[in-house]
């Protein structure tokens, strides 16, 4: 019997120990979503289509609030008790929204849930988005983002591009690799506006 009671008297040590471990706080983090205007290539008044922006698709891997770092070619790996506020879809696409209201050649931009209707459609695919430890020591930011813009009414691909942005991280922790991945979105987004400017001929007004 008195074994018994120090048998239990032991478990009752261990799940109080438990329970007195407590788990760190998660950091949350965000991709920066406002962005400026940049008065060489404001809108023009005469156009009146309207563009509708599809949430970015990714892998499963990448659709989730984990902030990634890959150290080597094959693998990524989440940081421990760090997350993103939002998927980085979400929030790229909220990016993409915000830049091409301020910046583009279209009237106006609406979210995939909106009711309006849309003349042309923005799609795309988020093929990387990870803070990349190098061999030597130092890390970097990278985004890649696949773009296809598509005529609405009779669903033809009038033009596709490509953009990647690799920014030097200040640090190898999550925080560097936070503030390259927010640049890197940044220089992504910029390069969308440039490219969505040079179809001004492309697009009827």
């Amino acid at each position: 019997m008195t074994k018994r009671y120090l048998i239990l008297f032991v478990i009752a040590i261990l799940f109080a120990g438990c329970a007195t471990n407590t788990i760190p706080a998660t950091d949350l983090y965000a991709i920066n979503i406002t962005c400026d205007s940049d008065q060489s290539s404001v809108k023009k008044n005469n156009h009146t289509k309207v563009l509708k922006i599809a949430t970015p698709k990714s892998s499963a891997t990448i659709k989730n609030r984990h902030i990634l770092y890959q150290e080597n070619e094959f693998s990524l790996n989440p940081y421990a008790h760090s997350r993103w506020s939002d998927t980085p879809n979400k929030m790229l696409g909220s990016l993409f929204l915000s830049c091409i209201n301020k910046n583009t050649i279209f009237r106006t931009a609406l979210p995939s849930h909106s009711k309006g209707r849309g003349d042309y459609l923005l799609e795309s695919t988020l093929l990387d988005f990870h803070h990349h430890i190098n061999t030597n020591g130092s890390s970097d930011g990278i985004v890649r983002v696949e773009f296809y813009l598509i005529e609405s009414k009779s669903g033809t691909v009038v033009a596709t591009n490509e953009f990647l942005s690799k920014v030097s991280s200040e640090s190898l922790n999550t925080k560097g690799g936070v503030k390259a991945l927010n640049t890197a979105s940044k220089n992504i987004s910029q390069r969308l506006m440039q490219w969505l400017l040079s179809l001004d001929n492309t697009i009827t007004h």
